[in-house]
Order: C-alpha cells, then sequence, then structure tokens
C-alpha cells in the first residue's frame, strides 16, 4: 500500500517560505524527454557508430536525470527509505557522470585543430559546475533548503548540451553561437527561481550564488576569453594526459 502523497499546504515550510522543489519530477522528466529528441540524430539514431566515452556520457547522464525524477517523488511520496537509497547511489553515479564528461572532451582532442582544442571550454567548465554544485548538495545534505537547491542546480548543467543538440538539429549552420540561446535560457530559469524566491527566509542565497558562476563561466564562453594562451597552455597539456585512446 503506498504512502499519501503530501500535500502542497504541506510543503511549506513556514509562512513566507516558497514551496520546496518536492514537485520537480515533471520538469526534470519534461527535460529528459527532450533529451532524447535533442540526442536523436546525432547519437540515438546510430549508437554502433558512437564511441564507447560517449555511451560511459550517455548512460551515466541519463541515470543522473533519472534520480533527479525519482528523488523528489520519493520524498513526496513519504519513501524516505528510498530517498536515502537513492541518494547513497549518487555518490557513485555523480562522479561518474563528471568522468565521463571530461574522458568524452578528452577523446576528442586527439588530431583536433586549434580551435576544436580551446572550444572545449565549454563541455569542461559544465563539468566543474556540475562537481561544484553537487559538492555543496552533499555538502548540506541536512539542510533541505540548500540541498534540494543545489540539486537542482545540477540540472542546470545539462540545460545547454541539451539544447545545443536540438537546435543543432533544427538548424544546422547558424551564424552565431547557439550558446547565446542556450545559456540565455539557464539564466532565465535561474531568475525564475530567484523572483519566486525573493520572500524566502531559507535558502534563497544559492541561487543568486550559483548564477554569477554560471555567468562568469558564460562570459569567458561568449567573450571568446577562453581563446587565451593560457587556456590554450592548458589545454594541450590536457590533450597530452593518457586518459583516452583514439577512436
Amino acid at each position: 500500500m503506498t504512502s499519501p502523497v503530501i500535500s502542497d499546504a504541506a510543503l511549506r515550510a513556514k509562512r513566507g517560505e516558497p514551496l520546496t522543489f518536492l514537485g520537480s519530477a515533471p520538469y526534470f522528466a519534461g527535460l529528459l524527454i527532450v533529451a532524447i529528441v535533442a540526442f536523436w540524430p546525432t547519437y540515438l539514431s546510430r549508437v554502433a557508430r558512437a564511441s564507447g566515452y560517449t555511451h560511459l556520457h550517455a548512460v551515466t547522464a541519463s541515470s543522473w536525470m533519472l534520480l533527479l525524477v525519482a528523488q523528489p517523488l520519493a520524498i513526496r511520496t513519504r519513501r524516505i527509505a528510498l530517498h536515502r537509497t537513492l541518494g547513497r547511489a549518487s555518490y557513485v553515479i555523480a562522479p561518474l557522470v563528471v568522468i565521463s564528461m571530461v574522458l568524452l572532451a578528452h577523446s576528442k582532442t586527439h588530431g583536433a585543430a586549434r580551435e576544436d582544442l580551446v572550444g572545449a571550454y565549454v563541455p569542461l567548465s559544465l563539468a566543474a559546475l556540475f562537481a561544484l554544485s553537487y559538492t555543496l548538495g552533499i555538502a548540506t545534505r541536512r539542510t533541505m533548503s540548500l540541498h534540494a537547491r543545489f540539486m537542482v542546480c545540477t540540472a542546470m548543467t545539462l540545460i545547454d548540451p541539451v539544447f545545443v543538440r536540438l537546435l543543432n538539429w533544427i538548424y544546422a549552420t547558424p551564424p552565431f553561437l547557439y550558446q547565446w540561446i542556450t545559456f540565455s535560457l539557464t539564466d532565465a530559469v535561474f531568475a525564475v527561481f530567484i523572483w519566486r524566491e525573493r520572500h524566502s527566509r531559507a535558502g534563497r542565497g544559492v541561487f543568486p550564488v550559483l548564477l554569477a558562476l554560471f555567468v562568469l563561466s558564460q562570459f569567458i564562453a561568449l567573450s571568446g576569453l577562453y581563446q587565451a594562451r593560457s587556456w590554450e597552455a592548458f589545454m594541450r597539456w590536457f590533450a597530452a594526459l593518457p586518459l583516452t585512446s583514439p577512436h
């Protein structure tokens, strides 16, 4: 027999605070569906042609998105034991997501031209933001108002790779970087969260701080600062590491 669903009113910790993110499962599920559509032409329709590094990233990223769907459902339906089990599973899945992102980026450096080499900035910066968000989420796991928000921020790193591929499917040769759209979409979601939480007394600082870090990372990408000699030198060092083999 299933546990009763918690009412929306019961999701408020106290008057003046917004709802928690226990109702976020449909949004994460929606992002997963969009991801399936977006990755169909370049990956899902030709899985056999993809590298092992791509498969690893696809499996781990999909597992993380499914985890984001399952976790709020487990809490909302009072399946606390399941929530804790899924939380422990995240200790394996989240690091594997970061590792898969790094390995996939590294695998594309073999024989890459300079512009492609320095262009690895975006996936590596997103890997760093994901790792930071998850680490902070685990560090604050006993404070729900912080933990839930940091976990939501891990999903924010998925918006760009998903929607870039969706836009590339629609129009493969744009006259501008699609990141102008995908980064703006990411920032707009942050802005909605910040607006909704303008009267909150708990956890209100999470989204503004993470938005600032995302914007800084995005500015470096959109302004071309990642083409600096220092980043190029780092990428040449990174490419020389024996992490992946040519395929």
